[in-house]
C-alpha cells in the first residue's frame, strides 16, 4: 500500500526524497493509474510533479535537518529515482505485450536524455547516435516527443517527422535494424514496451519526475544495454543518477558495466544547463560509472582538441528539426558541428575505441565527414518508413 499523504508531507513538500522500497511503492502505483484506476492517475501526478525539484535532487543534504528527522533519511534521491524506475522494469517492461528488445549483438548502447532545459539545442544526441553507428557501434536509442512544446522537438519527433522512420515499428523489426544498421530506435509512448509514459505526454503534459524515469528505463534488454550515456538536465547532478544505477545494478535490474551521465552549461555560472556534452565556456559535468565506482570530474572544449563554441551558435537557426536535418546532411558550418561530434566522442570513447576523448573525436569527425552517419539513416527509413507522415525533402 502507498500512503500518498505521507509521500507528499513527509517527503515532497519537505524536499527530502524517498528510499527506495517508498519509491517502488509509489511507481507501482503510477502504473495502476497508466492503467485507468483515476484515483491512482490524479495522486501519483501530483507526488511525480512535487517530487520533481531541485531541492530534492540536491547532490548534498544538509546534515542538521538530517539529524532533526526522526527517522533514515538518504541521503540524496539516487534511492527515489531506482525505486520507481526498478518498478516500470518489472511491473511495465517485463510484463508488456513486447517485453524487452533483445537484438543478437555483443551489446548496445543508448544516449537519451533528460530534455526540459533551459536551453534549446538541436538534436544532438539522436545526431551522435548516427555517427556512432556508422562506424559499427550498436545503437537502440530511446526517446519520446517534446512534451505540449508546440514547435519544439524531442527525438522522436525528429526522427519520425523530420527523417521519416516509424518510431512504433515493431520490436522484431527493431532488433533486425540494430544487427544490420547498429541503429534501431524505441518510442517511450509505445505502450507495447510501457505504460507510465502516457501519464507525462498524454494526461498532465507537464514536466515531472518521468523526465528522468524515461532514460533510465530504455526497453532494451538490460543484459544488452551495458554501456551507456544519459544526458542529464538542469535539475539535477549526474551524480545522483550515477548512484540510481549503481543501485540498480546491485539489485540484478540493470548490468550498466560504463555509464557516463553528463550535463552541460553554457557560461560559467553554469545555471543554464544542457542534457549533453557543451563545449561553450561553462563545460560539463560528467559522473563516470566503471566497475561499480563513480568518478565526478569536469570535461570542456580543450578535453576534445577543439576550440570553445559561443551560446548562440548552440541554439538552432529556425525549425529545430529542419536544422537538425542539415547537420546530418552536412550542410551547417558552425560550432554546433563541434558540439555534436563531442556528443559522439563519448561514445567512442564507451565502446572502446580510445580512451583519449581527442582520439575520439578525431575519429568521429573522419566518421561524420564521410557521409556514411546520413546513410544509415537513409537505410533505416528504407527498412522502417514512416507512412502516415514524412517531411523528409
Amino acid at each position: 500500500m502507498v500512503d500518498i499523504k505521507h509521500i507528499l508531507k513527509a517527503h515532497a513538500y519537505q524536499n527530502i526524497p524517498l528510499d527506495f522500497d517508498e519509491a517502488y511503492g509509489l511507481g507501482a502505483y503510477v502504473l495502476k493509474g497508466c492503467s485507468g484506476n483515476k484515483l491512482a492517475q490524479i495522486q501519483s501526478l501530483a507526488c511525480l510533479c512535487a517530487l520533481h525539484n531541485k531541492a530534492t535532487y540536491a547532490w548534498k543534504k544538509n546534515d542538521k535537518e538530517t539529524r532533526l528527522h526522526k527517522h533514515h533519511l538518504p541521503e540524496d534521491a539516487s534511492e527515489q529515482i531506482a525505486g520507481i524506475c526498478a518498478a516500470v522494469f518489472d511491473k511495465d517492461i517485463a510484463v508488456s505485450e513486447s517485453g524487452f528488445v533483445n537484438p543478437d549483438v555483443p551489446y548496445a548502447m543508448d544516449n537519451c536524455g533528460m530534455g526540459g532545459d533551459l536551453i534549446v539545442t538541436a538534436n544532438v544526441s539522436t545526431l551522435a547516435a548516427f555517427i556512432a553507428a556508422a562506424d559499427g557501434i550498436p545503437m537502440c536509442k530511446h526517446g519520446s516527443p517534446a512534451n505540449a512544446d508546440e514547435g519544439r522537438y524531442g527525438s522522436s519527433d525528429f526522427v519520425s517527422l523530420i527523417c521519416g522512420i516509424d518510431t512504433y515499428a515493431g520490436k522484431e523489426k527493431v532488433e533486425r535494424c540494430v544487427e544490420q544498421f547498429n541503429f534501431g530506435y524505441t518510442e517511450a509512448l509505445d505502450t507495447r514496451y510501457k505504460k507510465i509514459h502516457t501519464q507525462t505526454h498524454l494526461v498532465a503534459m507537464l514536466p515531472h519526475m518521468n523526465d528522468i524515469i524515461g532514460p533510465i528505463t530504455n526497453p532494451l534488454n538490460p543484459e544488452r544495454l551495458t554501456k551507456k550515456v544519459v544526458g542529464i538536465n538542469h535539475l539535477i547532478h549526474p551524480g545522483i543518477v550515477a548512484k540510481a544505477y549503481l543501485i540498480l545494478n546491485q539489485k540484478g535490474i540493470t548490468h550498466l558495466k560504463h555509464g557516463l551521465f553528463i550535463r552541460g552549461f553554457a557560461d560559467d555560472s553554469r545555471y543554464e544547463g544542457m542534457d549533453e556534452v557543451s563545449l561553450c565556456r561553462g563545460g560539463t559535468q560528467v559522473a563516470e560509472l566503471k566497475g561499480g565506482i563513480i568518478e565526478e570530474y569536469d570535461l570542456y572544449a580543450s578535453d576534445f582538441g577543439t576550440e570553445e563554441i559561443t551560446r548562440k551558435s548552440v541554439s538552432p537557426i529556425g525549425d529545430k528539426g529542419w536544422f537538425s536535418l542539415k547537420i546530418l546532411r552536412g550542410e551547417i558550418k558552425n560550432g554546433v558541428i563541434d558540439m555534436v561530434l563531442a556528443n559522439a566522442a563519448i561514445l567512442f570513447y564507451l565502446a572502446g575505441r580510445s580512451e583519449d576523448l581527442k582520439e575520439c573525436y578525431g575519429m568521429a569527425k573522419e566518421v561524420f565527414q564521410s557521409g556514411r552517419p546520413y546513410e544509415v539513416m537513409c537505410s533505416v527509413r528504407k527498412m522502417l518508413p514512416n507512412h502516415k507522415i514524412s517531411r523528409m525533402k
